[in-house]
């Protein structure tokens, strides 16, 4: 027990796991092998075709993607409907949009997620910036999605006018360059630059333009260690101090050494953080602790320097099948020890399943349905939170068609987005435009209103 509440008995049912029922949902994502970007028809995985943006029900823009040069995905946004009125024809008002510029790659490596805006410095925690401005993330800067055998090498948003989907923000560009090391590790550096009005760079908080470089040593037995450090971005004056960027981009930090230790039962992460000319700031721990016995997975975090309070833990459990069967946020309490009598419990102690295996709801500390899933056959069609609907799901073919994403005002439940998609394009991941969501070993986006396994939990809670 922890404190007044604890995990109750769970039901056995059948063996439909969550992984399945994930990949049912896109049934066919992360597809193809290495093409060019020409398009096939109807073949391949799903991705963006149009993205409709509303706010209280009425349509604020559009982002329309093409697919046709290749090694390059982009989209225009669509700010004004035109004379007609009316949006998504031929005299819609077009400017800015995505670019995303790959090249043919071996092996070809994301942009590393071990961020030096982060807090805790690894992709679990999400990028600190979106997290200033409550957007849903796992950490990565990047919005372009993976392209089998292919290397994003520049990625670039441009807004004019007075739209921009929201979860852009503003307009950036991020050069990225990557080169094998002798040791078999890698180098890679990520030259982010933001833009304010008139296209201008910007200089001034939230937003400041900078070069991350991360490099990685070691192997999967022994644990692998990434040096992050950031620098200004040369497009600054002379004027603009590195301490200055670092403020912000490194949230006062200028460089990060972090180690992941690997293990069966436990595995860590540790980083090292420091300020100007290499002085010790703190370390930082993320222990991944895996108790089969129990079948839980606890994920805890701690500091130095000073030490953190209030500190939390996350405990994930899992039955005999490897089936999420709990989530819940634990609290230390004023005695700042775990699993004691004063722990503050939240979260999700029990899901509850059909005969099938399919994931009905998540209760409370209550056991009050916190979240509702509906399906379609076997692929989840909505997801309510608190009675509100905050997905729809719908298909064609078996394959994923439309995604309606809604708001999370308490007040109202209107769609906020809309994304409309196609299956012709080679080699293509799965990807939410502009939406930050975390992804599987595969590129494919994952719901983070959907709980994951076991596996996809420690792998997102690695520095890479």
């Amino acid at each position: 027990m922890w404190g007044k509440t604890g995990l109750r008995e769970k039901t056995k049912v059948k063996s439909l796991t969550l992984v399945v029922v994930l990949s049912i949902l896109i049934a066919g994502c992360g597809g193809g092998g290495g093409g060019d970007g020409q398009s096939a028809t109807g073949s391949y995985a799903p991705v963006p075709d149009t993205v409709t943006y509303r706010e209280g029900g009425d349509v604020t823009g559009m982002q329309v993607f093409d697919y046709s040069v290749s090694n390059v995905i982009r989209s225009r946004f669509v700010v004004d409907p035109g004379t007609d009125g009316r949006w998504g024809t031929g005299d819609d008002v077009r400017a800015g949009g995505l670019t995303c510029r790959y090249q043919q790659s071996e092996n070809p490596l994301p942009p590393a997620l071990l961020s030096v805006v982060q807090n805790m410095g690894t992709n679990g925690d999400g990028n600190f910036a979106l997290q200033q401005l409550d957007i849903e993330s796992d950490g990565r800067i990047s919005v372009c999605p993976r392209w089998k055998g292919k290397q994003l090498v520049r990625e670039e948003v441009l807004c004019k006018g007075e739209f921009c989907p929201a979860r852009y923000q503003l307009g950036y560009r991020m050069t990225i360059s990557q080169q094998a090391l002798e040791d078999g590790g890698w180098k890679q550096s990520q030259n982010v630059v933001f833009y304010g009005e008139n296209d201008q760079i910007t200089t001034a908080p939230p937003f400041l333009s900078h070069i991350q470089t991360t490099e990685l040593s070691g192997d999967s037995q022994a644990g692998f260690e990434f040096v992050v450090t950031v620098d200004p971005s040369p497009e600054y004056s002379d004027s603009v101090s590195l301490p200055n960027i670092a403020v912000y981009s490194g949230n006062g930090y200028q460089k990060k050494v972090a180690k992941w230790l690997p293990g069966d039962l436990e595995s860590r992460v540790i980083i090292d953080r420091y300020g100007d000319n290499d002085s010790y700031v703190d370390t930082r721990y993320r222990t991944l602790t895996w108790l089969p016995e129990k079948g839980e997975l606890q994920v805890s975090e701690a500091s130095q320097n000073p030490p953190a309070s209030n500190q939390l833990m996350k405990v994930y459990v899992f039955d005999g099948e490897g089936k999420p069967v709990g989530e819940i946020f634990l609290g230390a309490g004023n005695d700042e020890i775990w699993f004691s009598i004063d722990d503050v419990v939240e979260g999700f102690p029990e899901f509850v399943y059909d005969e099938n295996g399919q994931l009905l709801s998540m209760l409370d500390t209550q056991e009050n349905p916190e979240r509702v899933f509906t399906y379609d056959g076997d692929k989840v069609k909505s997801i309510h939170v608190r009675d509100r609907k905050r997905r729809e799901y719908q298909y064609a073919n078996g394959k994923l068609a439309k995604i309606s994403l809604f708001s999370r005002s308490v007040e109202r439940e209107e769609i906020e987005q809309q994304v409309l998609f196609r299956d012709d394009i080679l080699g293509v991941a799965t990807f939410i435009p502009d939406r930050r969501f975390p992804r599987d070993k595969e590129g494919v986006f994952l719901d983070p209103l959907f709980p994951q396994d076991r596996d996809q939990i420690i792998r997102l809670g690695r520095p890479f």
